[in-house]
């Protein structure tokens, strides 16, 4: 008998996939939680991070890079023990209100459709701590599904 368990987890693969991707790294992500329904990560409030240093607010595109990354991440999630490449084919968000300075924000990202090649996600943002209250900002996105070999090559 053998044991058809991994010997990796989803949180092993959020984690390969945020030290692989240079702009996670830089932004200073990290994966909270990794379960099949979905993922949850965090990103820092730094200073270099602001969009308006009279405002102190994080940037924007730094928010939508986060959102991003956990949607492929929750595309890893759902997928597992399989990988796949998802590049993302469309993704829009909708910034609801700024965070408030100095706070961190945690999406929440849930891939709720797969079909034979396009992933589908749905994401919301938070304050650090503020999970319950009003999302920072919500988001749509698809993936395509690239397959890969034993050998890691994408198959046609």
């Amino acid at each position: 008998m053998t044991n058809s368990k991994p010997p990796y987890t989803r949180m092993d693969v959020c984690n390969r996939s945020l030290e692989t991707v240079r702009h996670s790294r830089n932004l200073g992500m990290e994966v909270l939680s990794a379960e099949e329904d979905g993922v949850r990560v965090r990103l820092p409030w730094r200073e270099d991070l602001v969009g308006n240093p009279d405002t102190g607010v994080l940037h924007g595109g730094a928010i939508f890079a986060m959102m991003d990354q956990a949607g492929g991440m929750a595309n890893s999630c759902r997928l597992y023990p399989n990988f796949e490449i998802t590049p993302t084919i469309d993704f829009r968000v909708d910034h609801l209100h700024a965070p408030t300075p100095g706070k961190a924000v945690i999406c929440y990202a849930s891939c709720y459709r797969l079909t034979p090649n396009v992933t589908f996600v749905r994401l919301t943002t938070w304050e650090e701590g503020e999970e319950e209250g009003e999302p920072v900002a919500t988001g749509l996105a698809t993936y395509t599904r690239m397959k890969l070999d034993k050998n890691g090559r994408v198959v046609s």
